[in-house]
């Protein structure tokens, strides 16, 4: 059975609707027909003696407490996408042992990956659990949540609050009230968002946007395959790193112009589109967490929104030149971000089907331990008693042409590019990653 959402602000049962965030999510779901393309999927390999039972009640634990990893989304009166928790027990965790295999590594990985590709029904669930054993002492935990509940920062707080629960589980402690209690749940969340609507509040974003975007071009960024008629979001990645030197000098460089590093980075890959496109008129999307109080912070939702921070410079324009207007636009853009992206693209002009954002730009820098869930720099997780690393997949998938990411470790910054495999060769974005690299030191050393 389904269980109806308890609002925290008057204890009334209600099934609220779904968020800005979670409706985009949701109609780009429909529309990919089930390819798994929103699809977040996480994995950590288990060596040594794992206390199962006790893993197995963290995670009940986890799934009462935030009630979005239970969710289900239906379709309602006059069209209203609305939301419904499921009861903790109707989420079980998918047990699979792999020690009998004659490859238990093998066997297990690639049914990992088959947890990984396969689509959702949001009618049913959004998130789905795998505990694969291959021995006594080796185990890996699969976690796959659909982008409508998952983004970077839920992955980040649901393998922090796992940590505490596991451990707290392993000493026998008691686990009802080992994490403090959430005041403000995805009910309020819900109610907060329609406020704003029925208030009239997004009405000064929207008009930001619509006088920001209405006339953007689309960006010609040339490609080495014909873009085919179905999208698949095959996908490739490339890496690459950038000193400590280097990341301390670009810091003083934006500091000079009262610039964050991020926003010395996305001006960095302007200049890099403008070079390769040969346009000046770039628009480059970014995300934000939406995470703008400390309730906020503390949900497992996806709460992210779109930005697009366009930039129109002149050729001649010098990168300084360039940098101020990015850091403007940038500013707006955050000021604006309650407006939801597909409002602002609705508000917009007839494109004649071209997208408004076809590369994206992220800067990582409070959530380095999801990069190293992935493979990139950072601590994995740690749970008591174990060794844990990262358990790559053996599929990726672009949401974009390219999607930028760039985050900081102690010795410099790395960087990853994904790219969409159907348009792009592994050499072309090897020398787009080595273009970025070249702009950079050229910022530096100047």
């Amino acid at each position: 059975m389904a269980l109806t959402a308890k609002s925290g602000l008057g204890g009334a049962a209600i099934r609220p609707p779904a968020t800005a965030a979670q409706r985009r999510l949701w109609a780009a779901e429909q529309l990919t027909g089930g390819t798994g393309e929103y699809n977040v999927p996480v994995a950590l390999r288990l060596h040594g003696p794992l206390d199962t039972p006790g893993l197995l009640r963290a995670l009940h634990v986890l799934l009462t407490r935030h009630e979005s990893l239970r969710s289900t989304f239906d379709v309602g009166l006059g069209g209203t996408l609305r939301w419904t928790a499921r009861a903790p027990e109707e989420c079980p965790v998918e047990q699979r042992d792999f020690s009998g295999e004659s490859d238990p590594v093998d066997a297990a990985v690639g049914y990992a990956d088959e947890l990984a590709r396969r689509p959702f029904d949001l009618g049913r669930q959004v998130l789905r659990t795998g505990l694969l054993r291959l021995a006594d002492d080796d185990h890996i935990l699969v976690c796959v949540g659909h982008h409508v509940v998952f983004d970077d920062w839920s992955v980040a707080l649901l393998f922090r609050e796992l940590e505490v629960l596991y451990a707290l589980a392993v000493r026998g402690v008691a686990l009802a009230s080992a994490l403090p209690a959430l005041t403000y749940g995805y009910t309020d969340l819900s109610l907060d968002e329609r406020r704003n609507l029925t208030r009239g509040r997004l009405d000064k974003h929207l008009s930001y946007w619509q006088h920001q975007l209405s006339d953007a071009p689309a960006l010609r960024l040339r490609a080495d395959r014909p873009r085919p008629a179905t999208r698949t979001a095959h996908a490739g990645r490339h890496r690459f790193t950038l000193s400590a030197e280097l990341t301390a000098r670009l810091t003083e460089v934006g500091r000079s112009s009262r610039a964050t590093l991020f926003m010395t980075l996305l001006t960095g890959y302007h200049a890099l589109l403008r070079k390769w496109t040969g346009q000046t008129d770039i628009t480059v999307g970014t995300l934000v967490t939406g995470r703008t109080t400390p309730e906020r912070e503390a949900l497992i939702t996806c709460m992210v929104n779109t930005l697009a921070i366009r930039s129109t410079a002149p050729r001649e324009a010098t990168f300084a030149q360039l940098l101020g207007e990015v850091r403007e636009r940038t500013l707006a853009a955050f000021a604006h971000q309650d407006a939801p992206f597909d409002e602002v693209v609705a508000r917009l002009p007839n494109r004649g089907g071209d997208p408004l954002v076809q590369v994206m730009f992220e800067f990582q820098n409070t959530t380095m331990d999801v990069a190293a869930l992935h493979g990139g720099a950072g601590e994995v997780p740690a749970f008591l008693g174990l060794r844990t690393v990262a358990q790559p997949f053996n599929r990726l998938t672009a949401r974009y042409d390219l999607e930028l990411a760039v985050g900081t470790t102690p010795d410099g910054l790395v960087g990853s590019i994904v790219y969409l495999s159907d348009l792009f060769t592994e050499n072309t974005i090897a020398a787009l990653a080595e273009d970025y690299t070249a702009v950079l030191h050229a910022v530096a050393a100047q």
